[in-house]
């Protein structure tokens, strides 16, 4: 039995309070209820979240910021994890580019830890494991070619780590140009990083004698999207 709903201006307001809360309750209920699906399915599809086990440790507060430019893209990383309640809605990702051993991976690693310690449903993977996975379907009688791609089509935040480093064909053009654009269109989050600059990063996504028109068209709508963090200094694992 509902109590009965007063008229009066101060219990109109009581009862708006109310009703936004119980609101905004069921949606968050909803949301979770979906998020618990997506990790289940991604799961049975793809395993846990594929982050190695050398990189399972690399956490925000172990991340060296001895460094001012250092200490910019770990601000920068930290807020979006913090913040990505907020910012999941808008598709806004990460792009982070740099040499190597400045950190990249690091700091994609450590967004994902967190976020999937909060419950949100995360993949990261290199570009190379990901296209990998999507041709054992191939030969997978239980599943399929098509509940891979969506499942990284429809995951909450998608970490592509060494983007331009997997074997480049056609097909991997465009199977990374299909899980982008659709990301993009649907306003997903996703995380790349690379040790490229645009211009290499174009040529070593498109094969020999193709055009290179789609893999443009995925680093402008990567750019289009995402925070740039520029990660270019000395290799730390050089040291």
């Amino acid at each position: 039995m509902y109590p009965m709903r007063c008229t009066c201006g101060q219990a109109k307001k009581h009862w708006e309070d109310y009703d936004a809360e119980q609101e905004r309750k069921k949606r968050q209920e909803e949301l979770d209820a979906e998020r618990a699906r997506k990790r289940a399915r991604i799961e049975r599809l793809l395993g846990k979240s594929g982050i190695k086990k050398r990189f399972q440790q690399r956490t925000f507060d172990n991340f060296i910021t001895d460094t001012a430019a250092r200490k910019r893209c770990y601000r920068a990383a930290k807020e979006y994890a913090d913040n990505f309640a907020a910012i999941y809605p808008t598709g806004a990702g990460l792009y982070i580019e740099g040499s190597n051993g400045t950190g990249k991976t690091h700091l994609a690693a450590a967004v994902a830890l967190q976020l999937i310690e909060q419950g949100i449903p995360v993949v990261c993977k290199t570009s190379s494991d990901l296209l990998g996975d999507i041709k054992r379907a191939f030969d997978d009688g239980q599943i399929s070619e098509y509940d891979v791609l969506r499942a990284y089509k429809d995951v909450d935040l998608l970490i592509i780590d060494d983007l331009g480093k997997e074997q480049c064909t056609d097909w991997s053009m465009s199977t990374l140009y299909s899980i982008l654009n659709d990301r993009y269109e649907d306003m997903k989050p996703t995380i790349i990083t690379t040790n490229y600059g645009d211009a290499d990063l174009v040529r070593a996504l498109t094969p020999k004698g193709h055009d290179d028109t789609k893999i443009k068209a995925i680093i402008s709508r990567l750019r289009e999207t995402s925070t740039v963090l520029t990660m270019a200094w000395e290799d730390y694992r050089s040291r």
